[in-house]
């Protein structure tokens, strides 16, 4: 009896670790702290240990990045220098591992390294930041020169900048100090922009929900070097249905360079599949850009929502955000560019 009872022991521990691991018998991926806690780098290495050690006193020339980040957001780093570099080498300062990145062998639109008629080279890198990054933190970045020296890190301080959040969140991000500017249509023909940024909506009778557009940066070129925009919808707004993204260079403020965008759309903290387009997806406007492009980034379509269009989202009380002054000078000035292209 007491071997039987054993064998049944043994079996089911047996079918209760099988049932722990991967359906695939895969070993679980482990992700390591830069990845989980501060950014990613797409078609980069990970490495362990320490950055390469500096072969010089050299450092990078020419690296520019915004100091104020967004969770779950690209934050690119540019490097416009004389010098050439075959490899980048990124991590967090006092933080374990690093991304070891070859500009060469990267091939996605507008991360290609490309060298003017001045004799400059441009490197983008691709950093996008973790969904659950918060606080302060050191970026370090240093590179590998062509001719085998490794320069010595450059520093840049990063922090996270309050944004709003809600089930529906689509993050834009931009590579330098331009008037980018981010739309969602909804199901219900609502467009939320610059020029409609949301509201409140009256969810009970003791409970208000805020939606909306919450960052506008560089608005009519009055810099600030966020270079983000963030449109977010709580579970109380979200609506069933088909959703369209799209990005707008509202202003180009320096013609002279040109500039990578970003934008990603998550629902309930997921990536979401698009009808049409990529998520997350990513762009370059050229130099000498003017403005006016409104291209459509992606479709997506809502099934699960809780409210209804017809019903439920209908009956809420609505009070919308005032415009501000910048808003509605941007609003007139692009009435009168679309009379002017008819």
């Amino acid at each position: 009896m007491k071997k039987f009872l054993y064998f049944v022991f043994a079996l089911a521990l047996g079918l209760q670790m099988q049932s722990c691991s991967n359906d695939d018998g895969k070993t679980p991926e482990v992700v390591h702290p830069l990845e989980a806690k501060y950014f990613t780098i797409k078609n980069a290495v990970y490495n362990e240990g320490n950055m390469p050690e500096q072969t010089t006193d050299e450092k990078l020339s020419g690296v520019s990045m915004s100091d104020q980040v967004m969770n779950g957001a690209m934050n690119y780093v540019t490097v416009v220098t004389e010098q050439d570099v075959s490899k980048f080498y990124i991590s967090i300062k006092d933080v374990g591992g690093y991304y070891e990145y070859d500009p060469k062998t990267d091939t996605d639109e507008g991360n290609v390294a490309t060298r003017s008629s001045t004799g400059y080279n441009t490197y983008v890198i691709p950093v996008m930041m973790s969904n659950d990054y918060s606080g302060k933190s050191t970026i370090m970045i240093s590179g590998q020169l062509e001719n085998g020296q490794i320069t010595a890190p450059v520093e840049t301080e990063i922090e996270r900048i309050e944004t709003k959040s809600g089930a529906l969140e689509i993050k834009l991000a931009f590579s330098n100090n331009k008037d980018i500017d981010l739309h969602l249509y909804t199901p219900s023909d609502e467009h939320i922009y610059y020029g409609h940024r949301g509201g409140t909506i009256q969810v009970t009778e003791d409970s208000v929900a805020t939606y909306g557009l919450d960052i506008d940066s560089n608005a009519g070129c009055h810099i600030d070097g966020i270079n983000k925009e963030n449109i977010y919808l709580p579970t109380e707004k979200v609506e069933n249905g088909t959703y369209k993204v799209v990005v707008n260079m509202y202003s180009n403020c320096d013609r002279t360079i040109a500039t990578n965008w970003s934008i990603i759309a998550r629902y309930k903290g997921n990536l979401i599949t698009p009808v049409t387009g990529k998520n997350p997806a990513s762009g370059i406007y050229p130099v000498d850009f003017y403005r006016g492009d409104f291209t459509e980034v992606m479709t997506f379509t809502i099934t699960d929502a809780p409210n209804n269009p017809a019903n439920a989202l209908r009956r809420l009380k609505f009070k919308s955000i005032a415009p501000t002054d910048m808003d509605i000078m941007k609003m007139e000035e692009e009435s009168f560019m679309q009379n002017m292209r008819k």
